[in-house]
């Protein structure tokens, strides 16, 4: 993988071209420190990546309001909105044992942890305000389910498989 998305872009903050942030990290503090450059990736949009030097970073309602060299006025910031920002593997600390990045969820195998039948693949995670969901497509619908410790008894990257423990009907809804 040639970058890791590290945050997405929520809204612009103020009329010096601050943004505000929801990280896709739990190193904040560790990652969003001054010097360090970001690569923006505007995803399905036209608009090409960009690089962008951080001068300023502070928390600020579960997210982080960045300032950006290259940003100086809303104008400038609006024109990011729901953009990720991207680092190279290499700038962000190793992970632990048990530790995974939310893009290595996606096309693992949903198995259920009692009884072993197969549910679908993981084809996306969601960050739904504070709550990580992934999604499957199960009988041509998607269904989502919490990515949580009550929901995942165990992630098996070797294998490729996630075994879940959902609430009786969650796949129903």
């Amino acid at each position: 993988m040639d970058a890791i998305t590290v945050a997405r872009i929520g809204r612009a903050h103020g009329l010096t071209g601050e943004l505000l942030v929801r990280p896709e990290t739990d190193d904040g503090p560790d990652v969003f420190v001054p010097g360090r450059r970001f690569v923006v990736r505007f995803g399905e949009s036209d608009e090409k990546d960009e690089a962008l030097t951080l001068e300023a970073s502070r928390p600020h309602k579960g997210g982080f309001l960045l300032r950006f060299a290259e940003v100086c006025d809303r104008e400038g910031a609006r024109r990011l909105l729901g953009a990720d920002l991207t680092l190279p593997p290499g700038e962000l600390r190793p992970l632990d044992e048990g530790e995974f990045f939310l893009h290595d969820l996606v096309g693992l195998d949903i198995v259920e942890a009692e009884g072993g039948r197969r549910l679908g693949t993981i084809s996306d995670v969601y960050d739904a305000g504070g709550q990580l969901l992934a999604s499957t497509d199960i009988e041509g619908r998607e269904c989502l389910f919490p990515v949580r410790r009550e929901t995942i008894r165990r992630i098996d990257m070797q294998a490729g498989r996630i075994e879940v423990s959902l609430p009786p009907g969650l796949l129903e809804l």
